[in-house]
Parts: C-alpha cells; structure tokens; sequence
C-alpha cells in the first residue's frame, strides 16, 4: 500500500485501466486503488479469481485480498469507484512481442511505408504540374 506517487507511476507503466470489473479475466494481475480511512492507497492487489456483491476477489501467495467497489453513503449515493488496473502481459516483458505478432507489425509498417512512398511521388507530381501551369 503506497501514496508515493513515483512509485505509484512506476508501478502502472505496465498496466492499463479497466473501466468496468467484468472486463477483467480470470487469472489476470490486477493492481487498484482504494480508499482507506478516508485517504486514496494505491495496492499492488494480486490474481483475479472472481467477483462477489460490490466487491472482486484477487489471490496473492496463499492469502485472498478482497476489494470493495463502490463506497456509498447511507442514502445510496456513491462516494467513492475504486480503480483498477490490470497488468499488460505484453508490456511486462519490456514491450517485446512474440514473433508472430512482430511479423504481423512488420508487413503492417511495410504497407504503410509504400503508402507513403506513393503518395510522396503524387505530391512532387502535382508540384511539378503546378509550377507548369502557374507559368
């Protein structure tokens, strides 16, 4: 549990947000932040398993972690959404992909790069034919 905002940033650089709870998958690595006694901790969680009433369930080690949802006040108004945030398996490793996906990239930006190409060679061509015709 920290407030360290340097360590906090560190910790995301591998993580994206989740908007809702059923977004995250079981088995997935889920930090979050929350309130306790009033001030926002960021936790470092652990392993999804599942989802109870307002609150998920995450596993670290041997011991179950579980994290409230939504704070309300008596009337039902909701005070506080808890955030969460689930670790980016691609990410983890430094960025890296595997090769099928780098594959997939590399004729991706090869099309681009022709595209572009193409279209620098039609610029000069228009160029050329409005110098012409401005003459």
């Amino acid at each position: 549990m920290s407030q360290d905002i340097a360590y906090i940033k560190q910790e995301l650089k591998v993580c994206s947000e989740v908007e809702s709870p059923y977004d995250i998958k079981k088995g997935q690595t889920v930090k979050f932040i929350t309130l306790k006694e009033g001030d926002e901790y960021f936790h470092e969680g652990g392993t999804y398993t599942h989802m109870g009433d307002n609150k998920i369930f995450l596993k670290k080690d041997t011991k179950t972690i579980i994290v409230p949802l939504i704070y309300q006040d008596k009337g039902g108004f909701t005070v506080y959404r808890t955030r969460l945030f689930v670790v980016n398996d691609k990410m983890k490793g430094g960025g890296k992909c595997d090769s099928k996906e780098a594959s997939e990239y590399e004729k991706i930006i090869q099309t681009q790069q022709k595209i572009i190409e193409k279209m620098n060679l039609q610029l000069k061509q228009q160029a050329q034919m409005i110098n012409k015709l401005s003459q």
